[in-house]
């Protein structure tokens, strides 16, 4: 059962549109931009509205990461129940976030995208197969934007086909983050099980993927568990992040069948359409984050030690002193400059594959389904409720 919990300001959508950031974010991005507010559980946040001041706190390395409770925006779960894990250096702070991105970094090179583009292709189409032989109407989000950049992760990773079956039968029975706590500790322990049996099985015969780099290139410097935990964040990172651009990407275009069509009969917009998805759906409303180590200003207000401050993604890449007509979807908005990857250090490694599944997505689905719509009226749409990563419950389409 889904808690029973208010949806925290950095979440909230407008009700008549679920691309666009709430009212009181807008608001609060006019008239308070660094907003004091007070979360469900009773602990009280900066919520940063704007741009410009995103990308400063990205950067102030007075504000910590490590410092910052793991279930700072997670429902109903203490501390006590949910650590960081080791690996996930997302959570963590110079020099331990350096030494463990450093280890890492090849697996996100140019030439290691080049690699495996084609690989993913293939994935691609084999989701399109599947789902073109579920008959329609299909559901989206499961035939095709769940399954596809799972099985994407999974490549990189290195993972067996039946390591990538046992994670795809995982996600279908996952809830989000609005589901209990026992449900929620339950799915991350079985995560954590999966992928502590493909490191085990990796660290015999190491494979070609992340994986087996680490254990090769690495040695004796990445002990199992932190290999274990660099591994599922880049699959749960990357796997509700994409899933739900590609979903909520297909709606935005039904919505925009100008764009629609811009991006089905022109290639060469790829690139600059894909990060304008990005910043115009901004599905991870926002990040966890950061704890201040000491008195600071940000945005004209005074953080004090202790205090934690979170960055409003959705409204911030709707800063209208940043974007022209932001709440316009425009694929050849250029230069795009949407700030969901993050800024300095901790700027998201996987940004590349992220764009990479992406444009391989939409091209493949408009290109095997170029009459692609909605199988129901678009009001009968269900959305995720309260849920680090927005998005569609089911997207029921026909072609």
């Amino acid at each position: 059962m889904p808690l029973d919990i208010e949806t925290p300001l950095p979440y909230q959508r407008d009700p008549a549109c679920p691309f666009d950031p709430g009212s009181a974010l807008r608001e609060a991005q006019r008239n308070d931009p660094v907003h004091k507010y007070r979360l469900p559980d009773g602990r009280d946040i900066w919520v940063v509205t704007r741009y410009d001041d995103v990308r400063q706190m990205f950067t102030d390395p007075r504000l910590s990461s490590a410092l910052t409770p793991y279930t700072l925006m997670l429902p109903g779960l203490d501390d006590t129940g949910l650590k960081v894990p080791p690996g996930s250096f997302v959570n963590m702070d110079p020099p331990h976030h350096t030494r463990l991105r450093r280890m890492v970094a090849s697996s996100f090179t140019n030439r290691r995208m080049k690699e495996l583009a084609p690989r993913l292709e293939r994935i691609a189409e084999d989701c399109l197969d599947a789902m073109e032989r579920t008959g329609q109407p299909a559901d989206f989000m499961t035939g095709f934007a769940f399954p596809f950049p799972l099985l994407a992760i999974c490549e990189l990773l290195g993972l067996t086909d039946e390591q990538r079956d046992a994670y795809l039968d995982l996600t279908t029975r996952a809830t989000g983050l609005a589901a209990t706590p026992e449900e929620a500790h339950q799915l991350l322990a079985e995560a954590q099980r999966l992928m502590s049996d493909a490191v085990a099985a990796q660290r015999a015969t190491p494979g070609d993927g992340m994986i087996g780099m680490l254990v090769e290139e690495q040695g004796h410097d990445v002990d199992d568990e932190e290999i274990v935990g660099i591994s599922n964040m880049h699959l749960t990172a990357g796997l509700d992040t994409v899933a739900n651009t590609l979903g909520l990407g297909v709606l935005a275009l039904f919505d925009n069948p100008g764009q629609l069509a811009l991006l089905r009969d022109d290639p060469a917009v790829l690139d600059t359409a894909v990060e304008e998805l990005m910043r115009y759906l901004s599905v991870i409303s926002a990040t966890g984050g950061r704890t201040a180590t000491e008195d600071l200003e940000l945005g004209g207000v005074t953080i004090r030690a202790g205090e934690y401050v979170v960055p409003a993604l959705a409204v911030a890449n709707r800063d209208p002193a940043h974007y022209d007509d932001p709440d316009r979807l425009d694929l050849t908005r250029t230069p795009a400059q949407q700030i969901g990857f993050g800024h300095g250090v901790h700027r998201c490694i996987g940004g590349a594959m992220t764009l990479m599944e992406m444009r391989i997505g939409f091209s493949a689905v408009l290109r095997r389904f170029p009459e692609l719509r909605l199988a129901v009226p678009r009001e009968d749409v269900v959305y995720r409720g309260y849920n680090m990563v927005h998005g569609a419950l089911a997207i029921p389409v026909r072609w």
